[in-house]
């Protein structure tokens, strides 16, 4: 069972690159990696009418008018009685619809001017129109409930491309890919669409090899068609990773080259200027005096920056001392005014008690001597009745407190001032040296500017040791960095291909056993059993053992054919699998000398309307017993009388 789990697949990808998941994701995102592992539900495509119209030029000069239609599944075959009749063509013309790019010949191309391939998906029915051929300019429509809709539109060949692939891959469930191939002794990163996948459709009368049309080995390609076909998820994943992976060593490999070329260039650069250095030096060889005074003026211009930096760090403390001394001298009138205030309310009391009213001021009444003395040996108040103070020793402490209050707060004041002072005479001490710096510096400049020749000199001596320390860093060798995103994919590498790993090798066990099965019907009976090793097919034949590529050419087209026809079989089975079910396969006699072997390879085609009803062959021969004796006449397409199939 295929794992399908995303957030699995993450957690498995850090912990084996030994980092956090957020940073593993990280990589992959900047890698453009994401989880694809959409459902491979089969999809079935069937072609169910052709024409195209047109004007042969030259000494033909015919009127082209062709049209096949009440297409079904099953086995079709094109034929006629000679080669180069146009039974290619009428293949062409059906890729042409679904591709979007077309593979006729050039000087043909120009006779063209209308071509309509009706196609179904499944149950949906669709129309490729070109209204304009030389332009390819033409519409992608649904035909529906007796109704047309337009799914697109395309102006030229390259949006005419871009409509079919984003068409196919919305129904197939496909997606684009990108893998490296070497070209001419170097590493390119491309992406492949639909017109690279759909050369799975295609059977050509001597494959090189099993799956699609390109060279075995080249970039994973094979490997990546295999996969897709027959239904495994992850396969975008896991090849965009691989990609990432190549991406990062080209980078790599050019980046050591781009330094190599480097080096050797600084090491060129830096003698140059070691040379002019010494020149220069020769100049300026013995004591001189502008460079004396250059030294000076270099040493004042450190000792000028010094001295800014302190006169503004106490310019700073000078501001904060005035604020503490505002402060202070607050705290200082606070404490003298609350010192005074005692001693002027314990003094009035003082003197309010040695008053003897004679009535009170409040209700008038008269104080007479009884009560007064009464009152008096009681330490009463005479007005209030109160108890009077017993005496001033109560308040002697907190007088005491308020004075040496205080006397803290003029001390406090007293050290800021002196602190003020002394920061006071800093500040005009440094800003003195300031000045005298300033001063100096003027005139060490001006003497400097009244020996021009020799400061020349000298900042060239500057410039040039400048230079050659910079490109002597550069002359170094270092290795280039090793590229950290390489642990993290390395690892999704690996844990994305154990997510489909085992499903693969199941599936392609059953591919090999119908593969056999197919491979003996076409009339290959010495063959005893096919195994996958990746996409290396390895065959049993007579009790020894050979490979596809080993194999003679009539053997490969066999293999080839069987093997599709052993997908499409498995997928329908499992009910997983990209394959749409439609093969084009170009005059299967080109190749063999036996007619018995091409009328084998074609009784096993036209066996498949009973096991295999969703499939649909199209087939170029020429016109011989050892195909018709197979193939229902409806199903047949044969030359005019003039010998031409249009």
């Amino acid at each position: 069972m295929i794992n399908t789990d995303i957030s699995a697949w993450y957690d498995a990808i850090a912990k084996k690159a030994g980092v956090s998941r957020g940073d593993a994701k990280e990589v992959l995102d900047r890698n453009s990696i994401k989880p694809i592992i959409r459902p491979a539900v089969p999809q079935r495509v069937r072609i169910l009418s052709l024409r195209f119209t047109g004007k042969k030029a030259g000494i033909l000069n015919d009127e082209i008018d062709f049209e096949w239609k009440d297409l079904g599944p099953g086995l079709h075959a094109i034929v006629s009685d000679s080669n180069f009749r146009g039974k290619t063509t009428l293949l062409r013309f059906m890729q042409l619809g679904l591709v979007g790019r077309s593979s006729l010949a050039k000087d043909m191309e120009r006779w063209f001017e209308t071509m309509t391939l009706r196609f179904s998906v499944d149950n949906d029915v669709f129309e490729t129109r070109i209204q304009d051929f030389h332009a390819q300019r033409g519409t992608l429509v649904q035909l529906k409930n007796s109704r047309e809709f337009v799914v697109s539109t395309f102006q030229d060949a390259t949006s005419f491309e871009t409509a079919m692939e984003t068409f196919f891959f919305d129904k197939l469930g496909l997606n684009s890919t990108r893998i490296v191939v070497n070209q001419k002794g170097k590493d390119i990163a491309q992406d492949h669409g639909w017109l690279w996948l759909s050369s799975v459709l295609a059977i050509d009368p001597n494959p090189e090899n099993i799956f699609g049309d390109s060279p075995a080995g080249v970039g994973g390609m094979e490997t990546y068609l295999m996969r897709m076909f027959i239904g495994l998820p992850w396969v975008g994943t896991h090849t965009t990773i691989k990609a990432a992976i190549k991406g990062i060593g080209i980078q790599g490999e050019r980046a050591g080259q781009a330094a190599a070329r480097s080096q050797s260039a600084a090491r060129q650069r830096l003698t140059e200027l070691e040379a002019e250095r010494e020149k220069v030096g020769k100049r300026l060889a013995g004591p001189d005096r502008v460079e004396a005074v250059v030294s000076r003026e270099r040493t004042a211009i450190h000792r000028l920056a010094a001295v800014s930096a302190e006169i503004h760090a106490l310019t700073r403390r000078h501001a904060d001392l005035a604020f503490d001394l505002s402060a202070a001298e607050e705290a200082v009138t606070y404490a003298v005014r609350e010192r005074h205030g005692f001693d002027e309310a314990r003094q009035a009391g003082a003197v309010f008690r040695l008053l003897r009213p004679e009535y009170c001021p409040s209700c008038d009444e008269v104080f007479t001597d009884d009560l007064r003395e009464e009152r008096q040996q009681h330490h009463d108040c005479i007005v209030c009745g109160r108890q009077e103070p017993k005496g001033e020793e109560d308040l002697t402490g907190v007088r005491e407190a308020l004075v040496e209050r205080e006397d803290d707060a003029k001390s406090q004041f007293g050290k800021l001032k002196g602190t003020q002072k002394k920061l006071e005479g800093d500040l005009t001490t440094k800003k003195a040296e300031r000045e005298g710096l300033e001063i100096e510096l003027t005139n060490l400049q001006k003497e400097i500017a009244a020996s021009d020749a020799p400061t020349e000199a000298w900042k060239e001596t500057l410039k040039l040791d400048a230079q050659i320390e910079e490109v002597r860093r550069l002359t170094g060798g270092e290795a280039p960095a090793s590229n950290d995103d390489l642990k993290v994919l390395n690892a999704a590498d690996a844990v994305t291909t154990s997510f489909f790993a085992d499903e693969q090798k199941a599936i392609l066990a059953d591919v090999a056993a119908e593969a056999t099965k197919f491979a003996r019907s076409f009339g290959m009976i010495m063959l005893e059993s096919i195994e996958f090793q990746g996409t290396r097919m390895k065959l049993r034949k007579a009790g020894g053992q050979q490979y596809f590529g080993d194999c003679q050419p009539g053997e490969r087209k066999r293999l080839k054919i069987a093997t599709v026809l052993a997908m499409l079989r498995v997928s329908e089975a499992r009910g997983v699998g990209r394959h749409p079910g439609l093969l084009f396969i170009d005059s299967p006699r080109t190749d063999e000398t036996v007619d018995d072997n091409v009328s084998e390879i074609v009784k096993g085609l036209a066996a498949l309307s009973d096991e295999m009803p969703y499939v649909q062959v199209f087939v170029t021969s020429l016109a011989v017993p050892a195909v018709l004796e197979h193939v229902s006449c409806d199903n047949v397409r044969k030359s005019r009388e003039d010998e031409w199939m249009w």
